[in-house]
């Protein structure tokens, strides 16, 4: 609590306090308050109290760090017609956070490094840069967001397993997360891996943990990249082919549906 807040209950207990705790009428008789007034004090100081504590959490972290994207994605494949949506990653609720984790050597209990954290929750910090390095390779038709409005061939899903530095005698950046691309007309799974990347790093600091979990992070996004693209284009282009035009078939029927009714729509407005 701030010098202000210990200064209003000095205040509030040399006036309103005593009042409550001696009160009287306009003609000087004494007015019993009893537990109300015990009460209403606690009530106000609680509230003093909270405020100030409110106030010590507010502040935010002095320094944000984000994640790079790999530009140059080993690719065997030729560019391919497909359009790729990237998954939200999954994680646990220790690593669904924006804190940055540490670990003894891998292990269950995760601590966080204080007053830093990641540009957004981790998840969303991968995800971003996982779609960037995916058009980096400058294979795909397009890449995309949920929610972005691609008409989307494959998804990727991936699980972010460990993030963090780990602790143990040989600090190290420790980055290992699973991958799966799903068709996404029927859900069928095409592939799974698992991908893991390990950086030394010189301390146990956050200046020393962030460019080894970066770069531990870079090496991941290119191994899934990688994989991802050589996956999907190895898929032939005939079924590629066919179902693009399969959607493509099935939004013309619906555009021919809309154009048909439009005409009635607007002949029952105008008779309204």
């Amino acid at each position: 609590m701030g010098r202000s807040g210990v200064e209003f209950l000095e205040m509030f207990d040399k006036t309103i306090g005593k009042r409550l705790e001696n009160p009287r009428v306009a003609n000087g008789s004494k007015l019993e308050l009893g537990v109300f007034g015990s009460t209403l004090k606690k009530l106000v100081v609680g509230a003093v109290l909270l405020g100030g504590l409110a106030g010590c959490g507010a502040s935010g972290p002095e320094a944000l760090y984000g994640l790079t994207a790999p530009r140059d994605v080993p690719v065997k494949v030729r560019a391919s017609d497909y359009q790729v949506l990237v998954a939200t990653p999954v994680a646990l609720q220790a690593l669904d956070t924006s804190n940055i984790a540490v670990t003894q050597g891998g292990g269950p209990i995760y601590s966080y490094f204080p007053k830093v954290a990641w540009t957004d929750t981790l998840p969303r910090v991968f995800q971003a840069k996982l779609v960037e390095t995916l058009e980096n390779t400058g294979k795909l038709r397009g890449v995309s967001q949920p929610g972005q409005g691609l008409l989307i061939d494959y998804q990727l899903q991936t699980t972010l397993r460990a993030f963090e530095l780990q602790v143990d005698g040989g600090d190290k950046a420790y980055v290992e997360v699973a991958a799966r691309i799903v068709d996404d007309r029927d859900g069928r799974s095409i592939g799974m891996r698992m991908f893991a990347a390990s950086v030394p790093t010189t301390g146990d600091t956050v200046t020393d943990a962030i460019p080894a979990l970066n770069a531990a992070s870079d090496n991941v996004l290119s191994q899934i990249a990688s994989w991802s693209v050589n996956t999907v284009g190895r898929i032939p282009r005939s079924k590629a082919a066919a179902k693009r035009a399969e959607l493509n078939t099935q939004e013309t029927a619906g555009n021919r549906q809309v154009a048909a009714v439009a005409p009635a729509m607007t002949e029952a407005a105008k008779g309204n």
